[in-house]
């Protein structure tokens, strides 16, 4: 996706949070074998893993966005595997015991058959008894209502490590038609104003669970968060582990 390539210099900004950090450090920890993650972008998660000693492996299909993760490995002396690659259609010469998709960034795949064949390529992927886990979000009844215009919904008020300050807007329309969530975040830093729009496909707890099995996983678990609580009608964040 351009966007990612165009945001780069500025992901970590955006997504400055690590509430799911422990939880795959946890995940990974418990695999013996090899691990891959798809979408690593800049490290927010690979580079956790690869300092702590793990054999972790990446795909972005953002390179500059994996030149940052480079040139941030190379800070911390350490060596990453990661290609630019795209979760449709990548083909490693390697097994995995687990693959992960944090951030949702499994829902910018824009249709069933896309999201099938990026879940058959995991599978392909997979070591026997090797696990994926998925990370899918699921809007609330006010992001389904934000039709028609864009809508602000969100608004952060931050500070970089070096203690200089900026916003992020996130703004949203839903389209009913293809149950996507068209966005927009307006990022002001340093007197400038950068805007940037993606797309996310709007999928229930249903619709995934029925994608996992169709593609044929096994042993499909959702929870809410990252503290394996049970999923409910009120969560947002759907954490899935599935047997291939």
């Amino acid at each position: 996706m351009k966007v990612y390539d165009d945001m780069a210099n500025y992901y970590d900004l955006i997504y400055n949070d690590r509430l799911d950090a422990e939880f795959y450090a946890k995940e990974a920890k418990n695999t013996r074998g090899p691990i891959l993650e798809v979408a690593c972008g800049t490290g927010r998660i690979f580079l956790d893993l690869l300092a702590s000693g793990m054999e972790v492996w990446g795909i972005d299909i953002s390179k500059s966005m994996l030149d940052i993760l480079k040139e941030k490995a190379r800070k911390k002396n350490l060596v990453p595997n990661v290609f630019h690659a795209n979760m449709l259609d990548f083909k490693l010469d390697k097994k995995f015991k687990l693959i992960i998709v944090p951030y949702r960034s499994f829902l910018h795949l824009s249709n069933e058959n896309e999201r099938k064949q990026a879940l058959i390529n995991f599978r392909n992927h997979l070591d026997k008894n090797g696990r994926l886990i998925l990370h899918t979000y699921v809007p609330s009844e006010d992001e389904y209502g934000m039709t028609g215009k864009l809508h602000k919904f969100y608004a952060e008020n931050l500070k970089t490590q070096e203690g200089r300050q900026y916003a992020v807007d996130w703004y949203l329309r839903y389209d009913q038609k293809t149950k996507t969530g068209h966005y927009e975040i307006n990022l002001a830093i340093d007197g400038k104003t950068h805007l940037f729009a993606m797309d996310i496909a709007y999928l229930g707890k249903d619709d995934v669970a029925n994608l996992l099995k169709s593609c044929g996983y096994k042993n499909i678990k959702c929870y809410c968060g990252f503290n394996y609580m049970p999923f409910n009608n009120n969560c947002r964040e759907a954490i899935w582990i599935a047997d291939c």
